[in-house]
């Protein structure tokens, strides 16, 4: 009988030696996760954060916090989490449009079996998030498209083109399942390029989307880390305004996390969307049966929020995570071939490298890991077709600035040797 393979590992990049971006022997620069250095902050925070909520629990002498929670989420929270987004993005959000997730990944989930028709189609940029990727394969009966991208965000032109000779087909659509399409996008400092889209740009994909019922889910998870003026670029579901003429009950969907604003245990994140997706959630099988989501964590969370705690904290990760992106990018603006080239983000995560046409990523960081000790993710990791060879995605998120500094200029010698001594392009 086949064995389950079940070795002992303690966290998602364990178990090989180069891509274990704990290993002190080479340096990972593809991880997009917080660092050892910021998340022990995390300790004392929930440790507090629990104490207060059980004391809250205790006067009210009912424990609903350990009881089946509403559908949506639990009000406070929500309530909190409103207030929270809404003097962070700089707009307002209203409690009543929230639904509380596990995360962006069970927000993702949760609209593919509930909104979407079950034969529908999935329309994904060139490049994109590739774990989303690795979702949308578990779906079979729903057809993957891949839209091309200009300057590193979606080219619209195309998108056109492609949503309305795919838009005729046979879908299962009824009450609850209303779009037959999905474009899943990351629209704010986007995962891997690192770009933010247009606000001209944000309303044509919204007039698209309308025009041809496509539902567009917008992975929000980098939004607050916004490292230039004090609010960040409008979300894409700001531009989906009812009081348009041609509104057509909402389209846009941000689906949004504390993963990287906190904490990716924490398995924490909201959906905030229009009314007439928000009553097709709450009345949903998976979550009428589980009484709300991640309820107790829910609970914490609402502490964190109202004691504003969770304010410093990002404030400090966007101090920390803006030194990093500065250190990364002068050190690229120093270092980096003259062949290569990047575009430099306001935000988030990531900064994605551009190699000249006849390198492959791959074959390249199979290389710089064996000869440099340097990591990063090569491009076709991010293609559902297996393009975008000539390109790599760094991250700033796991390591300290002077770690970051180093491995950018032992990564940039040896793209500089490979290039020089492994291919064909000089």
């Amino acid at each position: 009988m086949e064995a389950v393979n079940d070795p002992y590992l303690r966290h998602l990049f364990d178990g090989d030696p180069v891509f274990n971006v704990y290993n002190k022997d080479a340096i990972n620069m593809s991880v997009g996760a917080p660092g050892p250095d910021l998340l022990k902050q995390c300790a004392e925070m929930i440790s507090n954060a629990t104490l207060h909520r059980m004391e809250e629990e205790k006067k009210e002498g009912n424990f609903y916090l350990f009881q089946y929670g509403i559908t949506p989420g639990l009000w406070e929270c929500r309530e909190e989490l409103a207030q929270f987004l809404s003097r962070r993005y700089g707009d307002p959000v209203k409690r009543e449009n929230l639904i509380l997730t596990c995360g962006a990944t069970h927000g993702l989930q949760l609209l593919l079996t509930s909104v979407m028709s079950p034969n529908g189609i999935i329309f994904v940029e060139e490049v994109t998030y590739m774990i989303a990727l690795d979702a949308f394969k578990q779906y079979p009966l729903m057809k993957i498209i891949t839209v091309p991208m200009k300057d590193d965000t979606v080219d619209l032109d195309a998108f056109e083109k492609i949503v309305i000779e795919n838009k005729k087909g046979d879908f299962y659509l009824n009450d609850e399942k209303i779009f037959w399409a999905m474009f899943y996008t990351v629209p704010t400092y986007h995962n891997p390029t690192g770009m933010v889209l247009s606000p001209d740009n944000c309303k044509r994909l919204i007039d698209i989307a309308r025009n041809n019922s496509v539902m567009v889910v917008a992975e929000d998870v980098y939004n607050l880390l916004h490292y230039e003026n004090k609010f960040p670029p409008h979300r894409l579901f700001f531009y989906d305004d009812p009081n348009d003429p041609n509104y057509k009950g909402g389209n846009v969907i941000s689906n949004g996390s504390f993963s990287k604003i906190l904490s990716p245990a924490i398995r924490f994140g909201w959906i905030e969307s229009s009314p007439r997706i928000v009553h097709i959630l709450k009345t949903s099988g998976t979550l009428c049966s589980g009484g709300a989501t991640n309820h107790y964590v829910s609970g914490i969370i609402t502490s964190l929020l109202q004691e504003k705690v969770e304010d410093e904290y990002l404030d400090m990760l966007i101090k920390t995570y803006k030194e990093r992106l500065n250190a990364l990018c002068e050190t690229l603006d120093r270092y980096l071939p003259s062949c290569c080239f990047y575009r430099r983000p306001k935000g988030g995560y990531f900064v994605w490298i551009h190699l000249p046409k006849g390198i492959d990523g791959m074959d390249f960081i199979k290389w710089c890991q064996k000869e440099y000790k340097v990591s990063a993710i090569p491009g076709a990791r991010f293609s559902y077709t297996g393009e975008a060879k000539n390109f790599l995605r760094l991250s700033i998120s796991f390591h300290p600035k002077e770690t970051l500094i180093k491995a950018t200029i032992t990564l940039c010698k040896g793209l500089l040797d490979y290039i020089r001594n492994h291919t064909d392009s000089k």
